[in-house]
């Protein structure tokens, strides 16, 4: 089989990046630069000189995608994946299928050498399945002697907008390549905000979208060839997306993950979460909120690249978990000093303004899992079944105590303020224990949390207030 110009970067004229696959050598790709006569899809012979040039003998580029899928999908590992945990072992073992569908997908576009773009939620779950990504793909890469192209973009919201899919559109519009680039999507959840940014890539791009959130009828990436959610096979947001992600590299690579997956799990506080990966989730949340403290002014972005890096460097990473450590627990402490009690009929509601304890100079903890946090510290001092709403800027974070979550679920208080507030309200969604709100403007935030503590204070029946 010839060798193949499968891709191309476009840059200024003297700088343009060839990727050439060597068919006959399991897809082995090797770059070439500068301004050559080629184009994709061209047969490429080298001259006398040893300059590289387009052959006269023609491969189509349906011949030459054909023979993309044959290989990737011999490489794709169709057996089961034992975690250990029945429970977590059975839904895997509905979801296999899938998962190796979205791995050959990943495979085979690294195969020729395709732009794929990663965005990930910068949590623990989020941040832990891009990282179980990064390293399996870079272990595939390197096995199989490929070229990748990939971009790594980290999520603070969970919806995917329209701005997100026209930065993407612009990322890959200097690729010319025999198959479309390829998204993929880890931990954004299910909310029709994101359905703008999905029609306007869905044609350009193909999708695969990793998540473990309620499903949302309306949301348009139901539709998506390349979805897969747990709660679509008998699972629910206890497997994690992170979990979810590193299960589906098993399909190509045998790089352990453990760590992550566990990360994952504790830090989405899963009923499946063990101790396995209480500091890789700490160092996560870490690394992926302060940015700048760590790495310089100016930061916005992290890659797993630069988790790799850190994780890498125990002495550092160590360093810095004890410093995010100390930092979570002056936020704790606080935060139990500065909050508000409701005793409910059956429960009890604690309200904080997050503004009032967070540094000025530092963006750690990250509210959410700061709020998860805060609520094991009020379980931990006696105050049990308890539903806990954080306020920050525009957003409002609610978490619920695990023994009130078959009593009460955080969607209807969201659907319900959706409802009453649409002009206010420019998004939200969660789990049934976890969720959130994001308003147009953080100068709502008092009244929207006024509103949403008197809606769960509805549900649950007030009994009395203490405002200590």
């Amino acid at each position: 089989m010839p060798r193949v110009v499968s891709c191309i970067k476009h840059g200024s004229p003297k700088d343009q990046t060839y990727f050439i696959i060597d068919t006959s050598d399991g897809f082995a790709a090797e770059e070439a630069h500068g301004d050559l006569p080629l184009a994709v899809g061209d047969i490429v012979e080298e001259t006398e000189s040893g300059a590289l040039a387009p052959s006269k003998k023609a491969y189509g580029k349906d011949e030459l995608r054909l023979e993309a899928k044959k290989s990737s999908s011999s490489l794709i590992r169709k057996g089961k994946y034992i975690t250990g945990n029945s429970e977590i072992d059975q839904i895997t073992s509905r979801m296999k299928s899938k998962l190796d569908d979205i791995a050959e997908l990943i495979v085979r576009k690294m195969m020729l050498c395709a732009p794929i773009v990663v965005r990930f939620h910068n949590d623990a779950d989020g941040s832990g399945g891009a990282y179980a990504l990064y390293l399996s793909v870079r272990d595939f890469a390197s096995s199989h002697s490929l070229k990748t192209n990939f971009v790594w973009l980290m999520q603070r919201g969970v919806s995917y907008s329209r701005q997100d899919a026209e930065n993407d559109i612009l990322i890959t519009n200097n690729y010319e390549c025999i198959e479309k680039p390829l998204l993929v999507i880890i931990d954004f959840g299910t909310n029709p905000e994101s359905n703008q940014g999905i029609g306007a890539v869905k044609d350009r791009f193909d999708i695969a979208w990793l998540d473990h959130h309620p499903i949302v009828p309306d949301f348009a990436g139901l539709e998506l060839p390349g979805y897969a959610n747990t709660w679509q096979f008998g699972g629910d947001s206890n497997y994690t997306a992170g979990l979810l992600t590193s299960v589906m590299c098993k399909s190509f690579s045998k790089v352990d993950t453990s760590e992550m997956e566990g990360a994952s799990l504790i830090g989405d506080y899963s009923d499946y979460a063990t101790e396995k990966g209480a500091d890789m989730s700490a160092l996560l949340d870490f690394v992926t909120s302060d940015l700048q403290a760590i790495y310089g002014p100016g930061k916005m972005n992290v890659t797993p690249q630069e988790i790799d890096a850190i994780v890498a460097d125990k002495e550092k990473s160590r360093e810095l978990l004890e410093y995010a450590n100390m930092r979570m627990e002056e936020a704790l402490d606080n935060g139990i000093k500065s909050i508000r009690k409701y005793s409910l009929r059956s429960a009890n509601l604690a309200v904080l303004d997050f503004e009032d304890i967070r540094s000025e100079d530092s963006k750690y903890p990250l509210p959410g899992r700061y709020a998860s946090k805060l609520l094991d510290r009020l379980d931990e001092k006696g105050m049990k079944r308890t539903v806990l709403v954080v306020s920050v800027g525009s957003y409002l974070l609610m978490r619920i105590d695990k023994d009130l979550c078959a009593d009460f679920d955080l969607t209807r208080a969201m659907d319900e303020m959706k409802n009453r507030y649409p002009d206010e309200i420019a998004g939200g969604g969660g789990h049934r224990c976890a969720g959130s709100i994001k308003l147009k403007f953080k100068e709502l935030g008092r009244q929207m949390t006024a509103s949403l503590v008197g809606i769960i204070r509805a549900e649950l029946g007030p009994k009395e207030i203490s405002e200590d």
